[in-house]
C-alpha cells in the first residue's frame, strides 16, 4: 500500500490538532458509503464503505480516544483491517441518531461546540436530531479543517495518482484502437473498463463517458447503442482509482476526416489549455487560471459553447478544492493538484475537451496525467 497507517495516523494528528485549535470538544467526521461522501473518513483513518447501505461517524473527543460508530456490524471488521483503528475503538447501531446522541451524553458532551465535518451531505433528518437530542450544543461546520490538509498532496499521493493516470490513459488509448465503423459507444466503453481493471486499478471512478458524433455536443453524456460513423467526433471522459486515488482525463479524437470547423474546435481548446497550464504558478488565484482558458476560446467565437468550470480538484474524491473556476479566489499553492479540461460543444459540428491533470510546484506546475498526443484525426 503506498498510503501506510502510519501516514492515516498523522493526518488524524494534524486535524486534531486544528480541532483543538478551534476549541471543539468534539469532531464528528459523517460518512456515508457514497462517492464524494466517504473521502473525509477515509483520508483520516485508512478505511472508506463502498457499500451504499452504510452511514457512520468518526467522533474525535476533546478527552478521549477516537471512536468509529456504523450502522451495520458487517463492516467493522474490514475497518479495523484497513485503518489504524484498533477494533475495540469501533461499534455499531442500526440508529445513527441514537447513538450519537447517546455517545455525547456518555462521554458528557452536552454543551459546548461540535464541529461537523461532512455537513454539506448531513442528513437534515440526522441534524435536526441532534439539535433536539444536545440541546445545550452549538454544532459548527469543520469540513475546512479536513480541507486544508486534503489540499496539498504527498509524495505518495501524488504517486497513486499518477499510476491511475497511466491506467486510465491505457485504457483511452485501448478504446481508440477497437475503433471501426459500426462499433458502439457501450461496445468502447467496456474495452475501456476492462484496460482499466486489467491493469490493476480499483475499480472505475465515475460512468464514463465515450460519445459519438451527435453525443459529443453536449458536456457529458453517457454511452449508449449510438454508432460509430465516418465524420464522427469521439469524446472519452473516463478515470479510475488506484489505492483510492483518482486519474480521470478526457480526450478528443476523429473517426475519419474532420472538417475545417471540427478540426478549429479542436485546436481553440488545444490552445486553451496549452496557455492555462502555462499559467498555473503558486500565488495567483485559481480564478484566474479559469479566465485564461475562457478568454481564449471567447475571442475565438465560441464562449457560449464553454458551459463549464475549467478545471477542480482531484484526489479521493471526483470533485474537491481547489476549484478552478470563473470568480474563485484561493490562491494557489504548491502540491495542489486539480484538473484543467476546457471544452466548446458546438450544435451540428461536433464538441471537443481535453483533460489534464496538473499540481502546482514551486516555480509553476507539472502534468502528472500521462498526456496520450493523440492525434486528432485516427
Amino acid at each position: 500500500m503506498l498510503i501506510s497507517k502510519d501516514e492515516y495516523r498523522n493526518r488524524f494528528d494534524r486535524v486534531g490538532n486544528w480541532a483543538a485549535k478551534e476549541d471543539f470538544d468534539l469532531l464528528l467526521v459523517y460518512t456515508r458509503g457514497n462517492r464524494n461522501m466517504y473521502g473525509n473518513l477515509l483520508y483520516l483513518t485508512g478505511y472508506y464503505s463502498f457499500d451504499p447501505c452504510i452511514e457512520g461517524a468518526l467522533l474525535v473527543p476533546r478527552l478521549a480516544d477516537p471512536y468509529l460508530m456504523l450502522n451495520f456490524e458487517w463492516d467493522l471488521d474490514r475497518a479495523a483491517l484497513t485503518s489504524w483503528l484498533p477494533r475495540q475503538s469501533m461499534g455499531y447501531t442500526r440508529a445513527i441518531d441514537e447513538g450519537l446522541v447517546n455517545y455525547c451524553r456518555e462521554h458528557g458532551i452536552t454543551s459546548g461546540k461540535i464541529g461537523i465535518v461532512g455537513e454539506n451531505y448531513l442528513p437534515v433528518t440526522l441534524y435536526q436530531k441532534l439539535q433536539t437530542g444536545l440541546p445545550g450544543v452549538r454544532f459548527v461546520h469543520a469540513t475546512h479543517i479536513v480541507e486544508q490538509e486534503r489540499l496539498l498532496k504527498s509524495e505518495n499521493e501524488l504517486t497513486a495518482m499518477r499510476e491511475a493516470a497511466r491506467i486510465t490513459n491505457r485504457a483511452i488509448m485501448a478504446g481508440i484502437e477497437a475503433f471501426q465503423e459500426g462499433v458502439s459507444e457501450l461496445d468502447i466503453f467496456s474495452v475501456c473498463v476492462r484496460t482499466m481493471l486489467e491493469n490493476q486499478a480499483d475499480e472505475i471512478a465515475f460512468t464514463a463517458q465515450v460519445s459519438f458524433g451527435k453525443n459529443t455536443e453536449v458536456c457529458m453524456a453517457p454511452a449508449s447503442q449510438n454508432r460509430l460513423r465516418s465524420g464522427d467526433m469521439v469524446l472519452f471522459d473516463i478515470g479510475c482509482l488506484y489505492e483510492h486515488y483518482l486519474g480521470d482525463l478526457s480526450r478528443t479524437v476523429m473517426f475519419g476526416k474532420p472538417t475545417s470547423e471540427q478540426q478549429h474546435i479542436y485546436d481553440v481548446v488545444v490552445t486553451a489549455q496549452n496557455a492555462a497550464i502555462a499559467a498555473v504558478r503558486p500565488g495567483v488565484t485559481a480564478g484566474s487560471i479559469d479566465q485564461v482558458a475562457r478568454e481564449i476560446i471567447s475571442q475565438a467565437g465560441y464562449g457560449e459553447c464553454f458551459n463549464h468550470w475549467l478545471g477542480r480538484g482531484e484526489g479521493l474524491d471526483l470533485h474537491e478544492r481547489p476549484f478552478i473556476e470563473k470568480g474563485d479566489k484561493m490562491l494557489l499553492q504548491p502540491g495542489m493538484v486539480f484538473s484543467i479540461e476546457p471544452g466548446i460543444y458546438l450544435p451540428g459540428v461536433g464538441g471537443a475537451r481535453l483533460e489534464e491533470t496538473v499540481v502546482v510546484t514551486q516555480d509553476g506546475s507539472e502534468i502528472i496525467s500521462e498526456p496520450s498526443w493523440i492525434p486528432f484525426c485516427s
